[in-house]
């Protein structure tokens, strides 16, 4: 009975234990390697580092950036931003990158801990949070999930008991996951109507359960009506738009929940996630029969995901300006199936597989970690050329197919980051980001030339405005063209691997000067000059 009992204890505490571990191992990465490879990451440094060292001389003109705040979606930057005064901003990304990263398995397990199942699939929290979020850099939606698993519990209690004290901690929560991120709190709004609905018997006692989704629906409104006036022209070309239909976007399911890993990677992290929780909802005691009200109830994680995935189905996938909007609701939809299958027995298939997946979607991400390490490391030795505070272009030449999302080499913002002044492409125009170049500063004209045509660019033109350009190229043959088709404007200051940092040869506007149309009639393209250079190009 007594080993019984110390081996029940210490599988206990290998439970609790689990979910901890599997979001250092996740986490740990991240901070090793020089930078992660996530998207969007570098342009969120880039804020992070305008609030640093703001109204420090010679890093940006006076009165370029402003702040707004506090906003929707600024959780990220603002910890990053107090972390930047003990280390550097790219180490204060990072660390908040991961601490997102790490928190997601635990805080899932806590809430499987108050539902009374096992905490084993936690774990699959983990391989979500390293899914498309981080591949794409959206950190304020990492951020934003983080949030999301903290503050399910303060939803339930009050779902369950409906008091004033529940109801004001909910409130509390709330206004930190929105904080964190808009289409979190739009998710946690969901989940507290749902329980509303279902757990409701008096009018009194719904609309106390539904004053989480109130507060969201009304924090919603006046973050739209300040977004509003701060959108730019450059955002407004994106629009409103659906995307893929409902067919498709099943078909790519997989990848919309772990990202672009590709399909073999994808075979074996959605086998293993889908099989966790299929082995583990064969272990749930199936439930007696129940009025519909409190079947709902009894099933209602499985109502939410099933919600969520419709929402993903049915959701435009850009809106003013935002794409992959209906992403947002699929990590919403992963909390629900965890909770949903999570049993109350132990189930040794089930522990196998749970701890399988973090190792799965770590051992498919390793490469691009790899890869990402030397291109940071190559854009460092860039970076260093460049001096502070100059207006630099940043374009991605690397042929690629159409798509709504933009060619922006996102991993050249670490110049606005590391060297201040400004650049062609930044998230100052984009509430409710923190930082906003005022409307008369902005450079509107060539953001909405180059945004998605990066071979629009005129050198001639352009060289006059940026003072430096900075290419991304991974194809080999076209570098030494498109550095001739430069040439007349801008020298070549430096190449490695991808990048390459070229020098305006033309006196160049200062960084405040206003924006204008281009001159009539058009200059030369950077597209033209290098197409009149192919037939001359080796064979």
């Amino acid at each position: 009975m007594l080993r019984r009992t110390m081996e029940r204890r210490w599988l206990d505490a290998t439970e609790r234990a689990a979910p901890w571990l599997a979001g250092l191992v996740l986490a740990a990465p991240i901070v090793a390697v020089r930078y992660p490879p996530m998207g969007d990451l570098a342009m969120h440094e880039a804020l992070v580092a305008i609030l640093r060292h703001r109204g420090e001389p010679g890093w940006a003109p006076p009165g370029l950036y402003g702040v707004v705040a506090p906003q929707a979606n600024q959780l990220f930057a603002w910890l990053a931003t107090l972390l930047s005064f003990v280390m550097p901003t790219d180490a204060a990304c990072k660390v908040v990158v991961a601490a997102s990263v790490f928190a997601a398995p635990p805080a899932a397990a806590r809430l499987l801990g108050r539902l009374g199942q096992r905490r084993w699939l936690a774990l699959l929290l983990g391989p979500v949070a390293c899914g498309w979020m981080f591949r794409w850099g959206l950190v304020a939606n990492l951020t934003g999930l983080a949030a999301l698993l903290v503050a399910l519990p303060s939803v339930e209690r009050l779902a369950r008991r409906p008091t004033g004290g529940a109801a004001a901690a909910c409130a509390l929560s709330v206004a930190v996951v929105f904080f964190a991120h808009e289409s979190s709190a739009v998710a946690l709004a969901v989940v507290a109507g749902v329980f509303a609905l279902v757990r409701g018997r008096t009018a009194g006692g719904v609309a106390l359960r539904m004053a989480p989704a109130l507060l969201v629906l009304a924090l919603v409104l006046v973050q739209w009506k300040v977004s509003d006036a701060l959108v730019s022209p450059g955002m407004r070309i994106v629009g409103t738009y659906f995307g893929a239909g409902v067919g498709e976007r099943l078909l790519g399911l997989p990848g919309a929940v772990f990202g672009g890993l590709g399909a073999a990677r994808l075979v074996v992290v959605g086998g293993v996630w889908c099989a966790a929780l299929f082995a583990s909802a064969l272990g749930r005691r199936p439930a007696p029969a129940a009025p519909l009200r409190v079947a709902c109830w009894r099933h209602r994680y499985a109502l939410l995901a099933a919600t969520f995935v419709l929402l993903f189905l049915v959701f435009p996938m850009g809106v003013g300006g935002t794409t992959l909007v209906a992403y947002r609701f699929l990590p919403a939809a992963c909390i629900g199936l965890v909770a949903a299958c999570a049993a109350r027995a132990r189930s040794w298939p089930v522990v196998a597989l749970s701890v399988a997946a973090p190792l799965a979607i770590l051992g498919a991400e390793a490469r691009d970690f790899v890869r990402a390490d030397g291109s940071y490391r190559a854009l460092d030795r860039i970076i260093a050329l460049v001096p502070r505070d100059v207006a630099v272009a940043q374009l991605d030449l690397t042929p690629r197919g159409p798509g709504h999302v933009a060619p922006v080499p996102g991993a050249a913002s670490r110049v606005l980051a590391e060297r201040g002044g400004r650049m062609l492409f930044a998230m100052t125009d984009m509430p409710p980001n923190p930082v906003v170049v005022p409307e008369a500063l902005r450079w509107n004209e060539p953001v909405r030339r180059l945004v998605a045509t990066p071979y629009a660019f005129a050198p001639a033109h352009d060289l006059t405005r940026f003072g430096y350009l900075l290419v991304r190229d991974e194809s080999p043959a076209m570098r030494p063209l498109v550095a001739r088709a430069l040439a007349p404007e801008a020298e070549l200051v430096a190449s490695e691997r991808e990048w390459a940092l070229f020098r305006s040869r033309l006196p160049t506007v200062p960084l405040t000067a206003p924006d204008g149309p281009l001159p009539e009639p058009p200059p030369e393209t950077l597209a033209a000059r290098v197409q009149r250079l192919l037939p001359a190009a080796p064979r």
